[in-house]
């Protein structure tokens, strides 16, 4: 009998896990299930929503994906997990059995818990629906209020001022993108989006979404009330979850997995912006709801189904994005934030700042020398990310370049005596050659 492998999710995860399998068992069977009919880049959908790419363009497999590759695909909802009988239940009526399971039924937009938040003309945008019904409406819209700082909420109204629509953002915490940046590199981004006519309020909680028929506007907790028509939330996401009501399954924020992706319970597996797998530079479970992170997951969970031991390295908080021309890089212990997976006090012990010119700032944290994030803004080199992203991956001493390191560009050559003096941390051929032909 064929092994049947069943996948619960069809974006970045799911699809790179299908993908594998098929390449490793091609005559296994193979299903995935989604209730969403086509497979899209999510990450894309707010230059889509300003008309910056195509729908077609969205599409990160051709249409045809699936049917090519000889995997069965489901549209449907998963409703019901039954570990103990291997089956699945499914909204549609179906039960279907695997004997190998992977979730990666993705997260879903935060919406605040207000009067009005579920009424017609409130949007997440985690959907291609949601665009859709966005960019519907934007004819008969003269202003929208984003709820939320974050990087989506962000994106979206760098979006609708496109269409020209007056846009407000309303943020709870005292500054934008919390979850991303400090609040020095914050307040850049902040006046940039006001010189681009979009306005921002900090401190400010919604309590409620006014209107009958159609929204009138958003009230805040201080009173004032900000006239829309229009209201799209991007306030994050939570781990989608509602599938492990009833099981055995460890959770905490999201799903834990040991560093093969396993769950708790035996044949089952999670990947993607359910799981909580290993962060290596908290060195403990975290999620990070990364594109590039859910198609490593997908991959490595896949190739654990298949019997081939495969140990998931790792990830870490990276965010790159541009804004009205401005780009911005992120990563690691970057914020102290609060919430499920904010950071912890004690986590810095040292920072590195520097503002060499208007619009370029970098900003390293450290703990015990070694670095645990970095924000850069402006005209950075990309190769400066890099260089620091190895550092901190690799835990890597730094006290001796401490000084260089807001100067840090491109030049590997300046790491090469920290790479010979923790050639145990740089066990790739390609480090190990660079140090031997060198001579360091």
């Amino acid at each position: 009998m064929k092994p049947r492998y069943l996948i619960i999710g069809a974006s970045a995860a799911g699809t790179s896990a299908a993908e594998t399998l098929r390449r490793y068992a091609p005559d296994a069977q193979v299903t995935v299930v989604s209730d969403e009919k086509i497979t899209y880049s999510k990450p894309l959908l707010s230059y889509y929503l300003a008309g910056k790419l195509g729908e077609e363009q969205l599409f990160f497999r051709s249409p045809d994906f699936y049917e090519r590759h000889g995997i069965e695909r489901i549209h449907a909802r998963a409703v019901g997990l039954l570990p103990e009988k291997n089956t699945v239940e499914l909204s549609d009526g179906q039960k279907l059995k695997y004997d190998k399971l992977l979730l990666a039924t993705g997260a879903a937009p935060r919406f605040p818990h207000i009067e009005g938040i579920r009424k017609d003309g409130v949007f997440g945008l985690r959907k291609l629906e949601d665009a859709h019904g966005i960019l519907a409406r934007l004819p008969k819209t003269k202003s929208a209020v984003v709820l939320g700082g974050g990087l989506v909420g962000l994106k979206a109204a760098a979006a609708l001022k496109e269409h020209g629509v007056a846009v407000t953002v309303l943020i709870d915490s005292p500054h934008a993108l919390s979850q991303m940046l400090d609040e020095s590199s914050a307040r850049i981004f902040e006046r940039i989006f006001e010189q681009n006519g979009v306005a921002i309020r900090t401190r400010a909680k919604p309590v409620a979404v006014l209107g009958d028929q159609q929204i009138e506007g958003v009230q805040i907790a201080l009173g004032e009330v900000f006239p829309c028509e229009l209201v799209v939330v991007g306030k994050g996401v939570d781990p989608s979850l509602e599938l492990l009501e009833g099981t055995q399954i460890r959770k905490e924020y999201g799903v834990l997995v040991d560093d093969y992706l396993r769950t708790s319970v035996e044949n089952i597996y999670a990947a993607g912006d359910v799981a909580q797998a290993r962060d290596v530079v908290r060195g403990e479970p975290w999620i990070n709801a990364l594109w590039p992170c859910a198609v490593e997951q997908g991959r490595v969970a896949a190739l654990n189904m298949l019997g081939i031991a495969t140990r998931y390295r790792g990830s870490m908080r990276m965010n790159s994005v541009q804004f009205f021309g401005v780009p911005v890089i992120s990563a690691g212990l970057a914020v102290l934030t609060p919430g499920p997976l904010g950071g912890r006090p004690g986590e810095h012990d040292e920072t590195l700042e520097s503002q060499p010119a208007p619009g370029i700032y970098r900003k390293i944290f450290l703990k015990d020398e070694t670095i645990v994030g970095f924000v850069l803004v402006g005209d950075v080199p990309i190769e400066a990310a890099g260089v620091l992203r190895i550092l901190m991956e690799r835990r890597v001493n730094v006290a001796s370049i401490k000084e260089e390191l807001l100067e840090l560009g491109p030049e590997l050559g300046r790491l090469l005596p920290l790479i010979a003096e923790n050639r145990e941390r740089f066990v790739e051929r390609e480090f190990q050659e660079l140090v031997q032909t060198v001579g360091v």
